[in-house]
């Protein structure tokens, strides 16, 4: 039987796609069959879980790697119900949650939901934060408004507590900065946090889970559903994969008309999250901390 021994397990839109796909190419780390395999969101919702052997299925019958690691960043999310759920069905198991800049992963989102269908591709970023915002934490409650979750989301607050608690040592709190400065030193930090060297490459990081907004919304369709019923093979070929999604966007990908985030919507989140910046700033003290949780930070501006 093999189950994980290290969960990817937060926050979506910061870096935990390119973080699997370096630990699937490590010789001394099994990995599931599917980057996020959502085993455990059902306790989020008050749902039983299905037998442990279903679990079980999304990995190798045997391995003699160390670390066996699965990525679900929405298990963040399911607060002290879903941690102490793992806890109890994977003993020992060790942590990982990466955290981004609210604000910038606010965008994001609202880039990658435009890009997956999940809202109106003719929605602009502050019609967006207005709805998100409207919605308040339903899209953490209900199932169906993940494409939602720009701002409830972005309150790590009120759910990294539960995590601290539950796991202590066994969790490691990285910051989407890091990965972008130094991808490999990250990338080691989170290998001895599973237990085991990091074995480089030798090949640049790529950005992984790039989001491209798209020309025809049918044609979309029958890729995204290509690509989710077709990951675990691609997971054996990132090169094939990768060949794939270049020529099937230059056929179908097209500029996004807001590229890049407005000042007056940048002005916006920085009011929207201030109080949750404080907050986060006493949860991560003593942890080395980027600019944006810095205390005395300015607020962020891009």
């Amino acid at each position: 039987m093999v189950t994980p021994n290290g969960i990817i397990a937060g926050v979506n839109k910061a870096g935990t796609t390119a973080i699997f796909h370096a630990l699937a190419q490590q010789s001394n780390v099994a990995v599931s069959n599917v980057k996020e395999t959502h085993f455990f969101n059902p306790l989020e919702f008050g749902e039983p879980l299905a037998p442990l052997s279903e679990y079980e299925s999304y990995f190798p019958a045997k391995t003699n790697a160390a670390a066996v690691v699965e990525g679900t960043p929405s298990y963040f999310y399911g607060r002290e119900r879903l941690a102490r759920g793992i806890d109890a069905a994977l003993p020992g198991v060790r942590i990982v949650v990466i955290l981004r800049e609210p604000g910038a992963r606010a965008y994001s989102l609202w880039r990658f939901s435009r890009s997956r269908l999940r809202i109106a591709q003719d929605l602009s970023f502050r019609a967006y934060l207005e709805r998100c915002k409207e919605l308040g934490d339903r899209p953490q409650q209900e199932r169906g408004l993940t494409g939602w979750r720009a701002l409830s989301g972005g309150m790590y607050s009120r759910y990294l507590p539960a995590w601290q608690e539950i796991f202590g040592s066994r969790l490691l709190v990285v910051f989407y900065d890091d990965l972008r400065s130094d991808f490999e030193g990250t990338m080691e930090r989170i290998t001895a946090h599973f237990g085991v060297e990091r074995l480089a490459s030798g090949a640049p990081a790529k950005e992984h889970n790039v989001t491209t907004d798209v020309k025809s919304k049918a044609l979309q369709r029958v890729a995204l559903t290509l690509n989710n019923a077709g990951e675990h093979l691609w997971q054996k070929a990132p090169a094939v994969k990768a060949a794939l999604r270049n020529s099937y966007y230059l056929l179908n990908g097209k500029k996004v008309q807001q590229d890049r985030m407005s000042a007056a919507d940048r002005e916006w989140l920085n009011d929207y999250f201030a109080d949750e910046i404080v907050q986060l700033r006493k949860q991560t003290a003593g942890l080395q901390r980027p600019a944006w949780l810095a205390p005395e930070a300015a607020l962020v501006t891009a």
